[in-house]
């Protein structure tokens, strides 16, 4: 068990070559993402292995994945 003394969400997930996932973000909330292996593209930018960036002011967001498999982490936050 993990405990994160934030108002946050955390969702894990593996995606395999080309599968696209989305996720919406609420008014007043941001999101973290880390990719834990693997690559993918956010909002076209390509992400690899190691890679994090933080997110604000949008709506949501839609992970491609560039890789045979990609792990990734995404920290939904309130802001």
């Amino acid at each position: 068990m993990v405990t994160i003394h934030q108002d946050v969400n955390l969702y894990a997930t593996i995606l395999t070559a080309g599968q696209v996932v989305d996720h919406a973000i609420a008014p007043g909330r941001g999101a973290w993402l880390q990719v834990v292996r693997g690559g993918i593209t956010l909002k076209g930018q390509p992400l690899t292995a190691g890679d994090g960036t933080g997110i604000t002011d949008v709506a949501g967001l839609t992970l491609v994945s560039t890789a045979t498999e990609a792990e990734v982490l995404l920290f939904d936050l309130a802001v």
